[in-house]
């Protein structure tokens, strides 16, 4: 499989300091890619250095094998969903989606059915003569995606175009997204800094931060296996541990109240990483786990489960338990938290 695109070494500065910092990143044909991390991270800062909306200082970008690092946006083979949709007012929905052919020079009636092929793909059919104004803001962010789909670029950048819609419609059109973007076969890059979106919808999510990538994979993996200390904050929730060498090799957790013999382990400063729901909450021990002594310090109800927290050695755990688990726990019980060590990760960075 060819990467449809490859940057190699970019690098962005803004005033000075450090935007973008050796960004090195594949795309495959056909791929949906989340770019992924914090507000400044760096995220739209790529997303528009890849759109040449921004020149880097250093590196390059090559779209389909062609070097486009320097060329201006409209001679790129691609296109972007910007977050407020910049739909023409004054134009109806066929207006706006057969702006860019007609600009292209490309004939009318080519044009004509390219619009119609196109506002069929995002379920608008029998939509052209309403203007924009007459629309919902999911069907706004339709109009955008078919103005950017109907010159039929091999790269589709999408810089947070969901983020205007309330929740239960952005997880539907969320959906809708990514059914489209199975139909065309095209690649997508998408800008978000919701990691649930990203968790849904990539498949593969590139995680920022600082200017930099700090880990790129499957959802699953990242929060299975993260790379670093901010990669396990970020995806998912983690109760991060403090965690102490020793001259033996050993690794001490919650003051000595988990030892782990880890060989080969990184250099310098480490954290311990546990998820809520590998967490036990019982009050007899758990054959096959080590049982520690809590005391349940809160109780939060969200839902489908319930957050508790644990006070451990001076620290507090969270759990996440299903609400038939809930049953006799009270703010001041003693319990007992039962874990695998197995399911306890050591990652670089200072918690």
């Amino acid at each position: 499989m060819s990467s449809i695109l490859a940057i190699d070494g970019l690098s962005k500065h803004f005033g000075g300091q450090p935007a973008l910092t050796a960004i090195e990143l594949a795309v495959e044909q056909g791929e949906f890619i989340a770019l992924l991390g914090p507000s400044g991270c760096g995220k739209t800062t790529l997303l528009r250095c890849i759109a040449g909306f921004l020149a880097p200082e250093a590196g390059t970008i090559r779209l389909a094998g062609e070097d486009v690092t320097r060329l201006p946006p409209y001679r790129r083979p691609l296109n972007t969903v910007f977050q407020n949709y910049a739909l023409f007012p004054h134009m109806s929905v066929a207006e706006n989606v057969g702006y860019g052919p007609r600009r292209q020079g490309v004939a009318k009636d080519e044009t004509v059915k390219r619009t119609v092929e196109a506002l069929e793909l995002v379920g608008l059919a029998g939509f052209g003569a309403r203007l924009p104004a007459q629309l919902s803001g999911g069907q706004q962010q339709r109009v955008a995606l078919a103005r950017a789909i109907v010159n039929r670029p091999k790269l589709l950048l999408l810089d947070e175009p969901l983020s205007a819609l309330d929740l239960k419609l952005r997880k539907k059109v969320q959906g809708e997204l990514k059914q489209i973007q199975h139909r065309l076969g095209i690649a997508f890059l998408f800008v978000t800094h919701d990691q649930e979106e990203a968790l849904t919808m990539a498949d593969r999510i590139v995680l920022m931060n600082r200017g930099r990538i700090e880990q790129i994979g499957r959802g699953q993996d990242i929060y299975a296996q993260p790379a670093t200390r901010f990669a396990a904050d970020f995806i998912g929730d983690a109760n991060l541990l403090v965690v102490e060498r020793r001259g033996d090799g050993s690794f001490a957790l919650l003051d000595g109240a988990i030892t782990l013999p880890v060989a080969n382990a990184p250099q310098g400063e480490l954290t311990g990483v546990l998820r809520p729901e590998d967490i036990l909450v019982t009050a007899e021990p758990v054959p096959g786990r080590l049982a520690l002594p809590a005391v349940v310090s809160e109780i939060v109800h969200v839902g489908s489960h319930a957050s508790v927290a644990l006070a451990i050695s001076g620290t507090t755990l969270a759990a996440r338990l299903a609400p038939s688990a809930l049953a006799g726990l009270s703010v001041g019980r003693p319990v007992l938290a039962n874990i695998r060590l197995a399911d306890l990760r050591l990652v670089p960075g200072d918690a």
